[in-house]
């Protein structure tokens, strides 16, 4: 049995769902360049070196770090990766 709404019920509750997701979108950007900032700063090198270790650009990698793109899956399992890798290079030098 169909349950009648009254009339702009459905297209309020678009609106809040598309609200709601579009906050949900911008929060999670945030927190992935929050990540990304995080990870540059814990490998104790300059935005251009991580960039280049990377193997990307140090604007593109300015882009992730404001969070006006969202970097893929694999691009951030490699920040980490690049990131531990700084850490334990400078843990064998004796410079942290």
């Amino acid at each position: 049995m169909a349950i009648a709404h009254p009339y702009g019920v459905s297209e309020v509750m678009t609106d809040v769902v598309a609200e709601a997701r579009r906050a949900a979108e911008e929060s999670e950007r945030a927190q992935v360049a929050a990540e990304v900032r995080h990870l540059i700063g814990a490998s104790g090198w300059t935005q251009a070196r991580f960039a280049a270790g990377l193997g990307t650009s140090p604007s593109r990698l300015s882009t992730y770090v404001t969070g006006s793109v969202v970097p893929s899956a694999t691009l951030m399992v490699r920040m980490r990766r690049v990131a531990a890798d700084a850490q334990e290079h400078a843990r064998a030098q004796g410079t942290t």
